[in-house]
Formats: structure tokens, C-alpha cells, sequence
């Protein structure tokens, strides 16, 4: 079932009896879930039915006693089971003896990063339930996703500033609600963003510190490089996050540079990279210090250490600074 058939549903007054969120977007989940909450309980709040569980720590017997007892002076109980991946396979097996046959007047609501489809449980979920799944927005998603929200709370955003939105906030969205929100309170009876408000606005430390990253790199300045990486870490940026924001600051430096190299009018690039227009000359001689070689070979790197950060158990601190000191060397 897709986001939008399912709040389709909800709006439409029909709660289905079982619903699994699924996915590595938690905003998007919590979303989800609050909306769930609301189409049971309306706007009040139910101390009696409303039942929240933490897998950890909880067993599938537990949540099928409070599912199966019937709601107390009101239509439905509500069931939460968070971080359902963090249990065995035998806890989601019993859960399914339930699941097979819900109790028409309770919603079994669970939630989970991500479930192994070759699981027999992981089908049956599917197959027995409104199965939901959300996934992080791609990179080239943002834009739309922003413009889209913006325009259902009647406001807008300049194709220049929401380009700078974009390259100035992470790839989450709970971030990317958050710097929205200051904007739109900033803006006070105006309902258009513009780079000034932006520029105002939008926190830029951890822009301005991967800019500087993607800089020392591109010049070969490996001890400022490690500086900045050991910056960030310190202010609680998750290694990951830093892998994903570097990526991002490589890509757009690759095609500014193809472009420069294609003999794209400098005034064009911005728009048809992507990129703020303030930002171009800084990337373009960043660009200059790759050859296409160098930067193909910067991706296989890109993606030998993302694959280590999520699989080996490897310290994540460690192999960034490795991939940041294996990029700088590869000034031309």
C-alpha cells in the first residue's frame, strides 16, 4: 500500500484492524503514526485505550493480551508496537496467530526501521495487513517535497533560494521541517521566501563546515580536512551523515565541471547543476584538481566506505578520516 492510499483510508474514516510503518525515514513514520492516533482518537486523548509497547523489552504475549481486551466507555483501542525488527523471529511468529484473526474493534499499530522480506513473517505482515513503507527522499526529491509543502500551507519559495535551502540542510526531513518551520515564522505576514530570508535564517554551520571539508579535499589539504571532520564529530554529526553530505558536495562539483568542460556559459551552470550560483567558482576550482578518472574512483570509494560503516562493525570515525586522507592525495 502507498503513503498516499493509506491516508486516504484514514481520512476516509476507515482504520484498518493491523498496519505495519515500515522504513528508515522516522519523520515520515512518526507522521504516519500521529495521524493514525488522531483518526482513532480524534483531537482528544484516551488514557484508558491507548496502549504503547516497546518491542525491546516486551513480548508478542503481552501485546496480544492488551489487543484482544476490549475498549473501556469508547469505539476502538489503539495498540503501538515500536521497533518490531528488534524482535525474534519466534516473538513475530506469535504475533502472527493474532494478526491472522485481529479483534474488529482494536488497531494493532507497529512500527520497524526494517524487516527482512525472506522472513515467512515479514510476508505474511504484508499480505495480512496495511503494510506501509517509507523511504528517505532521494536528493533529487527534496526540491518537490519542499515546494509541495510550502504550497499546502499557502507560502513560496524562489527557485534561487530554494536551491540554497537545499544545499544548506541534511537529507532529513525532520531537519528539513525544522529550518521550514523557522522560516515560516520569520516571515511574519509574508507568504514568499527569498535568499535573503534563507541566508537569515537557515543554520549554515554544518553547510559552511562541509563546504570547507569538500575544499580542503579538492586542494589536497589533508590536516584541515581531518580538522573539520573532528569538528564535526565533536558537535554530534554522525560519520554517516558527513559520507552523505560529502558525496553531495563531490556530485555537484563534478558537474560544474563537466559542464566548464562542455563550455556551458558560467552564468547557465548554476541552474542546470543545481547548485547556488554564489557557489560555482569555488567548485569550479575544486573541479579543476580531478580529472574524470579521479573523481569515478573518489565514488568506488564513497561506496567501499559507506558499505563498511553499515556492515563491518568498523569504527566510523576512523574510516572517514581514511577515505577523507585517500581523497586529498588525489590532488592533481
Amino acid at each position: 500500500m502507498t503513503s498516499e492510499e493509506f491516508f486516504r483510508l484514514l481520512r476516509q474514516g476507515q482504520i484498518p484492524e493491523v498496519i505495519v510503518l515500515s522504513g528508515n525515514e522516522p519523520f515520515l513514520i512518526d507522521r504516519a503514526r500521529k495521524a493514525v492516533r488522531s483518526a482513532v482518537f480524534g483531537a482528544g486523548k484516551d488514557d484508558f485505550n491507548d496502549n504503547q509497547f516497546e518491542a525491546k523489552g516486551t513480548s508478542a504475549e503481552a501485546v496480544i493480551e492488551t489487543a484482544v481486551t476490549l475498549p473501556v466507555f469508547a469505539v476502538r483501542r489503539l495498540v503501538t508496537v515500536k521497533d518490531i525488527h528488534q524482535w525474534p523471529a519466534a516473538e513475530l511468529d506469535l504475533l502472527l496467530s493474532y494478526i491472522e484473526r485481529p479483534v474488529p474493534e482494536t488497531c494493532l499499530l507497529l512500527t520497524a526501521e526494517k524487516l527482512d522480506s525472506r522472513r515467512k513473517s515479514t510476508q505474511l505482515l504484508k499480505k495480512a495487513s496495511a503494510f506501509v513503507e517509507f523511504k528517505p527522499l532521494a536528493e533529487r526529491e527534496l526540491p518537490g517535497y519542499i515546494s509541495q509543502y510550502l504550497r499546502q500551507h499557502d507560502f513560496a519559495m524562489t527557485s534561487d533560494a530554494l536551491v540554497l535551502f537545499c544545499s544548506m540542510v541534511s537529507g532529513s526531513l525532520h531537519d528539513v521541517h525544522s529550518e521550514l518551520e523557522k522560516l515560516i515564522v520569520f516571515l511574519g505576514e509574508k507568504r514568499l521566501i527569498d535568499i535573503a530570508e534563507v541566508q537569515a535564517v537557515v543554520s549554515r554551520g554544518r553547510a559552511e563546515n562541509i563546504f570547507e571539508l569538500g575544499h580542503a579535499v579538492g586542494r589536497g589539504d589533508a590536516a584541515t580536512a581531518l580538522r573539520v571532520v573532528a569538528r564535526l564529530t565533536s558537535c554530534g554529526e554522525p560519520p554517516l551523515r558527513i559520507l552523505t553530505l560529502l558525496v553531495r558536495h563531490f556530485r555537484q562539483m563534478w558537474k560544474v565541471r563537466e559542464l566548464q568542460v562542455q563550455r556551458c556559459p558560467e552564468k547557465e551552470i548554476p541552474a542546470m547543476a543545481g547548485v547556488p550560483y554564489f557557489a560555482v567558482s569555488d567548485l569550479l576550482k575544486q573541479g579543476k584538481r580531478f580529472s574524470r578518472v579521479d573523481f569515478m574512483a573518489g565514488y568506488e570509494m564513497f561506496l567501499e566506505t559507506d558499505l563498511a560503516m553499515k556492515s563491518s562493525g568498523a569504527d566510523a570515525d576512523a574510516l572517514l578520516e581514511s577515505l577523507v586522507l585517500q581523497l586529498a592525495a588525489r590532488k592533481r
